[in-house]
Parts: structure tokens; sequence; C-alpha cells
């Protein structure tokens, strides 16, 4: 049987959810819950024996990752969503300390979050929900701002799990469906939604809907430049549900501002939490959410199985699911 002392990381945390988290737990695992916030002393002295190590609930805030040198049997680094940008995986790919994520647990809830945040740019959601609660019913409207997904053509950068599951939803609005990803994808993964492979630039030129779903690794930071947004179509919106730091994000304030493009729908910053004097914030074309596409109380179990396997998995001498190679 595999045991082992695990240390979660979390500022926050829901009693119920954390109870699930535990009703996961194989017998004989010791489970410690500790708060970075509480000081780094508290936190070397739990990581100095401990082999693994979750994030469940850091928020935005770094964690003071100097501390981890305490943990000289650590095994295992293990993050509760997709994105690493909070982890030093630099720090443990060069200790050959595995990290990982928990892979497509949350897919369905960030594919479903990305089409609303489609749906409410097409259909200029803010406005219409601002121009009722200050009594103007139907008033400064016009046919003009209120758009269908049917027929458009939604361009998806980034192919994997969520990528595929955001195609199917706009598939069945009657959208037309391109993508652009480094890796190949086979044509059994795409052939029920008719998605067609083209380049970044085509993408960029051709898509009503842009949506970003990359990992925040370095190569991928900083994609989305004033070059990407001025090849784009005046009509058209981009959406982002992936990190903040995909696009640049004074290329896009810039690109608002000119009417490069039509609109945003943004889930992620940077930093987190935005500045409430940034300009996205302010501008009426952009649907603002604060980065919550990836929590459903449905894929908390999934969630909790996925973290608790890839634990188990390293304790008995094999490779975690879901290792991240790159910084």
């Amino acid at each position: 049987m595999s045991t082992g002392k695990l240390v979660v990381l979390a500022r926050r945390m829901d009693p119920e959810a954390w109870n699930l988290f535990l009703a996961e737990k194989p017998a004989g695992w010791q489970v410690t819950l500790v708060n970075p916030d509480d000081g780094e002393q508290k936190l070397a002295m739990e990581l100095e024996d401990a082999q693994y190590v979750v994030t469940l609930a850091l928020g935005s805030r770094p964690v003071p990752w100097k501390v981890l040198e305490s943990a000289k049997q650590l095994k295992l680094i293990q993050t509760h969503g997709q994105g690493t940008q909070h982890l030093p995986v630099r720090w443990a790919l060069e200790k050959g300390i595995p990290v990982a994520n928990a892979g497509g647990a949350n897919a369905i809830g960030v594919a479903e979050h990305a089409v609303l945040l489609i749906l409410a740019c097409l259909r200029s959601l803010p406005l219409l929900d601002r121009s009722i609660r200050g009594g103007k019913f139907r008033e400064n409207i016009g046919r003009e701002d209120l758009h269908e997904l049917y027929e458009k053509t939604v361009g998806i950068v980034g192919f994997g799990n969520i990528g595929r599951r955001v195609a199917r939803l706009c598939y069945a609005f009657g959208a037309n469906m391109i993508y652009y990803d480094v890796l190949f994808v086979p044509y059994a993964l795409r052939a029920d939604f008719k998605a067609r492979p083209v380049s970044l630039d085509e993408l960029s030129s051709t898509s009503d809907i842009v949506t970003l779903h990359v990992p925040s690794s370095e190569s991928n930071r900083g994609m989305i430049r004033w070059t990407q947004l001025t090849k784009m179509k005046p009509s058209a919106y981009i959406i982002n549900t992936s990190r903040g730091a995909i696009i640049d994000q004074d290329d896009l304030i810039r690109a608002l501002n000119e009417k490069k493009i039509a609109g945003a729908g943004l889930d992620v910053w940077v930093p987190e939490p935005p500045d409430p004097k940034n300009p996205l914030l302010q501008m009426p074309n952009v649907v603002a959410t604060p980065h919550v596409a990836g929590d459903s109380w449905e894929r908390w179990k999934p969630t909790c199985e996925t973290i608790w396997r890839n634990m188990r998995l390293v304790s008995e001498g094999k490779e975690p699911a879901n290792r991240i190679r790159e910084f």
C-alpha cells in the first residue's frame, strides 16, 4: 500500500470542497493544509518531511517557493488546474522533481465558459444588462449590436482537450471551425465538427471569433501581439480563458481603442487580480470575469481523483500523468 505525507497549499478552502478532497484520500496518507501566508517558518517546518505538495486555492499572490529547499524528500509538485505559472517549474526541472497539472479535469467548465464569453460578446450582454438596469428598455440598442454565432467562423488557438470541446459546442450552434496548433491533430479527433487546421495568420485574418486555449509556457507568452490583432477583422472578437500573459495586454488595449477589433471576452489577467483602473475594465465592449472558467462544482470530484491518482503513481515509482516538461 502506498503512503506519504502531503502538504496542501491553499489560501482559501471551502469546507465542503476540502471534505470531498479528503474523501478521496487513500488509507495511510498524512495530509496537512497550510496557508502560505502564515509565514515561511511554518511552511518550511511542514515541508521538511513532506514527499508531495499540492496547490488547491492559492489566488494570485505568489508562494515563497524558496522554502521548498526544506523539502528534502519531495517527489511531486501537483496543481489542481491546468496552469503552472504559479509553480517553480524551472527549479523543479533542474532538481529532477516532477511537476504535474490536473490534465483535462476542468476542460468542460473552461469550454463552456469560453462559449459563454463568445455569446456574451456577440449578443452585447453587458450593454443589455446596463440598459435594463438603468431603466432603458431596448433604448440605444440597435440590431447592429446583436449577432448570432450561427455560420460565424470560430478560430481556436490550441486544439487540445479544451479547444476541441469548444469546437464541439460551437459547431452545434452552426459555426464553422478552424484551428491552429503546433502539434498534429489526427483527423479522427476533429471529424465530428469538421475543424480545419490553418496557420495562425490565416486564423487571425479569417475568424469572427478567436479563442485561446494554449498553456502558459515561455514560448506562448505574448503569442498574441499587435501584429496578430491587426490581422483580425474589425468585427471580430478575441476570447481568453487560458492565461493573461498569452495576449500582450497593452497591444490589446490599443487594438480595442483603435477599433481594430470589435471586443474581447476575458477571464484571465496580468496581474491577477487586475488593477481596478485597468482600461480593459472600463471598456463597454469587454466582457470580464474573474478567472473562474475552470471552477465548477461538478468538476471538483474528478479533479480530486486526478490529484490522488498522480500521487499514488509517484509513490509506486511510476510516472505521473500530465507531467510538465517546460516552463
